[in-house]
């Protein structure tokens, strides 16, 4: 029976390769919805992994912080007063038995900076005040000597060194950078006269990547509170930390085991903005990716659907074809199971060939890409040896569900020559 069925399969080669060929295009695209999302979402849990370590919590009233992480996930009561993230605030943080670490950031808006030499500014230029190392894991990588930014010594980020198309970062080490409010406009952005006179020179004491975050400037804490106080109309940097606060809050727990109870230490005392853990941005990120592929699917699953009708119209065919020679078959002592197996079995191997070819074409395709790919994202940031990887479990399931395709599409046939009277069907021209 099964040695037959291969015998009709390979009897009319050209239909059997031309059918099976809209089962390869679906499958193709299903692999490619497949494997390209997993491996896209490999990466970017990677990215997440090497700047939001799982044993760090992050604090934040910023709008943007909140809408890129969904927030904290708690609705804010009407008429509730946000929590500033002021010096108080920190050093009851910190006083907490399982922080081990509460680290504030600030960042000053609407600037634009300007490296020594060049006329171009980098607009907007976005500057953090940050009390960090240069061995931290917030670094991908570092130059120079300088261990933390101190005084009027700052990092400055390969994003910014990319807009004067500079690829050696020693080269701009002990150069100038000048800061000053943006000359053009940016949204959201409130300019006074004060503001648009006042400029700042830094050393740059160091070069950082920052992998996929956009930091361009990185100065001490207290610069960048003096800075803003004197923007702000303070008299110290002080008074701005104590009546404004800082932007940001990097928490590190004593153990992993703590993120979840210094979360919840968080949301049940203050009303902050956003307070975001590894896991809760893991999280958001798998929501959209999901997405993503559900809607990627749905045109995969048309591609199988389409691909499935071309069998099933193959099959009627053949059997309008083989009328008589399923009649002699019957005649000879074959039962109607027999008839409807040896068609299921055909239509099931047209499935299967369409399957095994479009996974051997996404194979081939990812070994081919996979090179420049992975040149694409270590030129924008990411650090990657390889993109694509070919899950065989995935494939061999893959190909399974391109069998059943075929057979499910071959199943009226099947039944229709099953059904067949040998008499007639002797009869038949």
């Amino acid at each position: 029976m099964f040695g037959y069925s291969i015998s009709l399969v390979l009897r009319r080669k050209l239909r059997t390769v031309l059918t099976s060929l809209g089962i390869t295009i679906s499958i193709i695209l299903l692999s490619l919805i497949i494997f390209g999302m997993q491996d896209l979402q490999r990466l970017l849990e990677s990215a997440f992994q090497e700047q939001f370590k799982p044993d760090e919590v992050f604090v934040s009233n910023s709008a943007q912080f909140g809408a890129i992480t969904g927030g904290s996930g708690e609705a804010t009561e009407e008429g509730e007063e946000i929590t500033q993230l002021n010096t108080e605030i920190v050093a009851e943080i910190s006083e907490q038995p399982q922080v081990a670490v509460a680290q504030p950031a600030t960042i000053i808006a609407s600037f634009e900076g300007t490296l020594e030499g060049e006329n171009r500014p980098l607009v907007p230029t976005f500057i953090s005040g940050w009390d960090i190392s240069r061995d931290d894991s917030y670094f991908a990588e570092t130059w120079g000597d300088l261990s933390q930014p101190e005084g009027d010594q700052v990092f400055l980020s390969t994003s910014f060194l990319d807009l004067y198309d500079i690829e050696d970062p020693e080269s701009v080490i002990g150069k100038t950078v000048t800061i000053r409010a943006a000359q053009s406009a940016i949204t959201g952005s409130v300019q006074t006269k004060q503001s648009l006179e006042i400029s700042y020179d830094f050393t740059v004491g160091g070069v950082v990547d920052v992998g996929q975050d956009r930091n361009d400037i990185i100065m001490s804490l207290d610069r960048s509170l003096e800075v803003l106080a004197e923007v702000g109309g303070f008299e110290s940097g002080e008074e701005y930390a104590s009546e404004i606060g800082y932007d940001i809050l990097r928490i590190r727990a004593a153990t992993e085991e703590d993120v979840p109870a210094i979360k919840e230490y968080l949301e049940d005392t203050y009303n902050f903005g956003s307070v975001v853990t590894a896991d809760d941005l893991l999280g958001f990120l798998d929501q959209i990716i999901s997405a993503f592929t559900l809607v990627l699917i749905v045109f995969g699953v048309v591609a199988g659907v389409v691909a499935s009708i071309g069998i099933m119209n193959t099959m009627v065919m053949s059997i309008y074809e083989q009328t008589k020679e399923i009649g002699i078959i019957k005649a000879m002592g074959a039962s109607s199971r027999q008839i409807l197996w040896v068609f299921l079995i055909q239509a099931g191997i047209i499935g299967l060939f369409g399957g095994v070819l479009g996974l051997a074409v996404v194979y081939v395709g990812m070994v081919v890409s996979d090179p420049f790919i992975v040149e694409a994202l270590q030129a924008n940031g990411f650090t990657v040896e390889s993109f694509f990887s070919f899950d065989l479990p995935t494939a061999l399931i893959i190909s399974g569900i391109s069998m059943a395709v075929g057979i499910v599409a071959g199943l009226y046939p099947a039944l229709k020559a099953a059904g067949l009277n040998p008499v007639k069907a002797l009869r038949s021209e």
